[in-house]
């Protein structure tokens, strides 16, 4: 009886971070990230996590890292890209253009408010100064009140703010900004970047560290994240979703296979040995997904209880409601893999509540519960080896600790204070991992059907079922359709980045952010770089794109792109069309796009388009391009695409881009294919446009995505807007402006 009692008074507690990134690198081969929380995150989470457990080691933990987020440390670290959000910063406070005041005046403050912002005075004044409602504010006005000091210190503020406590604690650079609080140098700044580039440079070679000696177990997930369930057969998802509306179906099962396969060669990769577990894209699973894990020899993996909940053991019953204490197995074939469950209460309680208490007090409330769970009987637990309850906690290991107080230290290091020393209440309190877990000697129940389902609800709703998550999985259904019929028709080369390209596009965190579920500041930069993966497909395989392709699949994103704009069209205008940039009130009332300077670590380039005017009157749409000169002052810089998008059609008119005047080419979707003349460009000191409306039969009303391609030997050389379209509406006649503007 001693040794029962004594097993009945004890838990295992298996903690499970995971870190994931999307893939921001720029399809178009820039290599630049369009978007900076992989280099951000470093500075914080990525780091600081390490740094507690390196001062905690008697507590174990489990870490999983998507192959697709070490790639992208992996680049940062070595210099082969940056991020757009890292050229801003590089960029002189002197130097900054309009757009680029714009652009820090946007995204310069997406950090947490209250926990990052208010604390320093300096950074709390300028985002007052700003407005902290971008729907009201006028960017473009109000950058201009803002002084190149002001300019500086948001630069500094912005990256200072994101280091984390190991940072903020270890780092003479950090705390020296933080006392000094304003009126920054430029030099300044560049030692603050370059204390930023040593911490990535430092982040997967620490997790190697604590891999290898014993402290940490580190785990993998599918290469880009994607949903395996869905992708292995997207009507899967009628298990937990029996009455939604889903797409076409799509079945996948070799990408999945893929992708897992993929995962298990990129973590050895990284970190030298291939993963004993794997944590599946947001804990989604099902029985199909399950046995082809176990059939790569992956030894567990996590989901949630409420996906253990609804499934079926071997007698047919479903298992108990603490039946997640304990880990449980799926067979297939000669190869099982053990089943690990969240603990969806405690894991919730970290992720989202405990932030707004007292570190101590969380602590102890969280030590309760276990402790509470640690003194159940064993058949409360559902069976299982005779040691004690298994409490497993998953969750993101980065986002969570903004809403914290001081990056999640105070919190961290009094759990793992608490974790350290083992009795509390009379139960002993231990930390694990899942595979120190199964090699001990013991028997797990059997899952004879593994439900469908994630973290979220223990269903799949998240990610399927919307329009706009349908859509997307429309395209992506198309595009592997392509891919597969074309086959080994396509050369190697052109066949392997193709696929890159589709799994980039399978990945989760697209979806994650279509439909009602979730708010992004960036909805424009994630619909762009999804469709931007498989508009890459179609170039790369030489077939027709897609119009829907080419169109923002959701509002929230296609309003988002209309924040890049410097101004919107606001008159009608009929400018002379003769490549002349007198007189400029011809384009008095157009709308203007100027794009800013992309410039990384690896590619240093300014645009040759500097500015896009655009406008029109009820006959004609008129473009005019401001074009930096070409070294050598070449009089033929290749040709412009410039591809409009109706309601139902798109229409792709091509313009040879040489001193002169010439006329325009309307090359698809004209009259059923067939090539058509309209319109005239004229370049000079300026290239000018005109293109009628009649021939196109775009009737009044209507709305137009444009976007102009410059063209270099067939190569996209630049496309205005990078991402997404700039919208105009064909005039009803004399109606008034308010009528066609979009």
């Amino acid at each position: 009886m001693y040794a029962d009692e004594k097993a009945q008074r004890k838990v295992s507690l298996a903690l499970i971070w995971h870190f994931h990134q999307p893939d921001y690198r720029d399809p178009t081969g820039v290599g630049d990230m369009v978007l900076p929380w992989v280099r951000l995150h470093c500075c914080r989470a990525y780091t600081d996590m390490a740094w507690l457990l390196e001062r905690h080691p008697q507590v174990r933990a489990t870490v999983s890292i998507s192959p697709v987020l070490a790639d992208q440390i992996d680049d940062l670290a070595h210099g082969r890209c940056g991020d757009r959000f890292l050229d801003l910063s590089l960029r002189a406070a002197e130097e900054l253009s309009s757009m680029d005041r714009i652009e820090i005046l946007r995204g310069f403050f997406m950090i947490d408010w209250e926990r990052s912002i208010r604390p320093i005075p300096r950074y709390w004044y300028l985002l007052h100064k700003r407005g902290r409602d971008l729907k009201t504010i006028d960017l473009e006005r109000v950058a201009g009140r803002f002084t190149e000091g002001e300019m500086r210190d948001l630069q500094v503020l912005f990256n200072l703010a994101w280091m984390g406590s190991m940072a903020r604690n270890t780092q003479p650079v950090v705390q020296n900004l933080l006392n000094k609080g304003h009126d920054f140098t430029e030099i300044e700044k560049r030692v603050l970047l370059d204390a930023q580039e040593k911490l990535i440079s430092q982040v997967l070679p620490r997790w190697r560290a604590l891999a290898a000696r014993g402290q940490i177990e580190l785990c993998t997930t599918p290469y880009y994240h994607p949903i395996l369930p869905l992708l292995i057969d997207t009507d899967s998802a009628r298990e937990s979703m029996p009455g939604a509306s889903l797409p076409p179906r799509i079945q996948r099962p070799a990408d999945a296979r893929q992708q897992i396969e993929r995962a298990i060669e990129g973590h050895r990769r990284h970190f030298g040995t291939p993963p004993s577990g794997l944590w599946p894209s947001e804990g989604a699973v099902s029985q199909e997904t399950a046995e082809m894990i176990a059939n790569s020899r992956v030894s567990w993996i996590a989901s949630d209880e409420m996906v253990l909940r609804r499934s079926e053991t071997n007698n047919g019953e479903r298992p108990s409601e603490n039946a997640h204490y304990q880990p449980w197995r799926v067979v297939s074939d000669d190869h099982e893999v053990a089943v690990f469950f969240r603990d969806r209460i405690l894991s919730d309680l970290v992720a989202f509540s405990y932030s707004s208490n007292p570190p101590s007090e969380a602590v102890a409330d969280l030590m309760t519960r276990l402790a509470r769970i640690g003194g159940m009987s064993l058949e409360a637990r559902n069976g299982g080896p005779s040691d004690g309850a298994l409490v497993t906690i998953v969750l993101d290991g980065e986002n969570p600790w903004e809403q914290y107080l001081d990056s999640g230290r105070p919190f961290l290091e009094a759990l793992y204070r608490a974790l350290s020393t083992p009795l509390h209440d009379g139960v002993v309190i231990e930390t694990t991992t899942p595979s120190q877990w199964l090699s001990k000697e013991c028997s797990y129940q059997t899952i004879s059907r593994l439900h469908g389902g994630s973290w979220v609800d223990g269903s799949l709703r998240v990610w399927i079922g919307h329009p706009e998550t349908n859509q997307a999985w429309s395209l992506i259904g198309s595009a592997g359709q392509v891919l597969d019929t074309l086959g080994q028709d396509l050369a190697p080369e052109n066949r392997e980045e193709a696929l890159d390209h589709l799994f980039v596009a399978q990945g989760s965190d697209w979806s994650w952010w279509y439909g009602d579920d979730f708010i992004t500041e960036t909805p424009e930069a994630f619909d762009a770089l999804f469709r931007a993966r498989l508009l890459k497909i179609y170039e790369l395989t030489g077939e027709a794109t897609p119009p829907k392709l080419r169109r923002p699949i959701s509002p929230a994103a296609a309003k988002g792109q209309s924040i890049v704009l410097l101004r919107e069209p606001w008159s009608l205008i009929t400018p002379v069309i003769n490549g002349r940039a007198a007189p400029y009130v011809d384009w008095q009332g157009a709308g203007v796009y100027r794009p800013g300077q992309h410039m990384g670590r690896m590619y240093r380039s300014t645009s040759l388009i500097e500015a896009l005017h655009y406008g029109c009157d009820p006959t004609e749409l008129y473009l005019r391009l401001d074009i930096s000169k070409p070294p050598g002052g070449a009089e033929s810089l290749g040709e412009l695409m410039l591809q409009l998008l109706a309601s139902d059609r798109e229409i792709d008119i091509m313009m040879p881009l040489r001193h002169g005047s010439s006329d325009c080419q309307a090359v698809s979707h004209v009259e059923g294919g067939k090539n058509l003349r309209l319109g005239r460009i004229c370049f000079g000191d300026i290239v000018e446009i005109a293109i009628p409306f009649e021939p196109l039969d775009l009737p009044g009303g209507e709305t137009l995505l444009i976007a102009v391609r410059l063209l270099i030997g067939g190569v996209e050389i630049e496309r205005i807007p990078r991402y997404g379209h700039l919208k105009v509406r064909v005039p009803r006649g004399d109606l008034h402006m308010s009528d066609w503007q979009a």
